[in-house]
């Protein structure tokens, strides 16, 4: 008895490979990051050695801000540290996430976007202090990067599964953000600000830039 010959059916299967965060980062990136963390560097040196007529302008001071309207000071601080241990603190993960952000993102996002919220962090933070406390220090900014970055990439890589790219994005900010001591004069709040704006930040980019993010989405298509 002669067999029909019945022709195998094959699916086509569409699988995402690539993404906007999968290609390499803009050539700028690493001179825009250098740049940033040698700019930060010159001005807490100029902080730590310059007239005192000068640096006394620097610091984000409740009093300063909000009763003689010298608002200039939330960003200055941005700038400046209080000495080489806090520099280098925030100098490693400021490079990192301004190299990554600039690099796919650009300059509208980092450092446009960033330094100004970062100003805008700090006087929501020295709100929350008493008159005569003094704010310095990149890591509001540092922590904006770090809530921007950790926020769009679990909304980009859809190429792993979502609880692939929560436990990614859980691991990494237990590794970087959570603190192993508590340091007094550490302003956490200014952290927790920050990372929620950066959030924020990132949230809005996603839904005013969704069309041109998922154009960035390479597919392999193959017969299964």
């Amino acid at each position: 008895m002669e067999q029909e010959f019945v022709e195998p059916i094959l699916i086509e299967e569409k699988r995402l490979v690539g993404t906007m965060i999968t290609k390499k980062p803009s050539v700028n990136a690493f001179i825009v990051a250098s740049m940033t963390i040698l700019f930060i560097t010159m001005m807490t040196l100029f902080y730590w050695q310059g007239p005192q007529r000068l640096t006394d302008l620097l610091p984000a001071v409740h009093q300063q801000i909000f009763q003689h309207a010298q608002i200039w000071r939330a960003f200055t601080a941005v700038f400046i540290h209080a000495d080489i241990a806090h520099l280098l603190s925030n100098a490693y993960m400021l490079w990192i996430f301004s190299f990554f952000v600039f690099g796919y993102f650009g300059f509208g996002v980092f450092p446009l976007l960033s330094f100004f919220i970062a100003g805008i962090v700090n006087v929501l933070a020295i709100l929350t202090y008493a008159p005569e406390v003094e704010l310095i220090g990149a890591s509001g900014l540092v922590y904006i990067l770090g809530g921007f970055w950790l926020t769009l990439y679990p909304l980009i890589q859809r190429q792993y599964s979502v609880v692939n790219r929560l436990m990614r994005v859980i691991g990494i900010s237990l590794v970087i953000f959570l603190p192993s001591t508590f340091v007094p004069s550490t302003s956490y709040r200014t952290h927790a600000i920050g990372f929620g704006f950066g959030i924020l930040m990132a949230l809005f980019y996603f839904y005013k830039n969704k069309k041109q993010i998922r154009s960035y989405e390479i597919y392999k298509i193959s017969l299964v």
